[in-house]
């Protein structure tokens, strides 16, 4: 299943309605949460270890983040890769 998250904060029952193998797309704002800090990088990868974590390229410029800044296994995506998602997945869940 694919979610996409635009907005902080991001519910604890969230994490736990995933299952593996799910996509979540960070966009806007929610990028921040990917972002590597010294305190809660570990817990945010045990946390999302069983997902496919992806942020869009333009939140990324926007946003002033390079690749460098982001937690180990993020994946970027651009706008062409982001329109094929949102339209080809099975079921798309939006948490704002």
């Amino acid at each position: 299943m694919l979610h996409i998250i635009n907005s902080l904060p991001i519910s604890p029952l969230f994490i736990e309605n995933t299952h593996s193998g799910d996509t979540i797309i960070f966009t806007d704002d929610a990028i921040i949460a990917v972002k590597q800090s010294n305190t809660l990088e570990s817990l945010t990868q045990k946390a999302f270890s069983h997902i496919n974590i992806c942020v869009r390229k333009t939140d990324l410029l926007l946003k002033n983040i390079s690749k460098n800044d982001l937690l180990r296994g993020v994946t970027i995506i651009d706008e062409m890769q982001f329109q094929y998602a949102t339209t080809e997945e099975f079921a798309v869940k939006s948490y704002n």
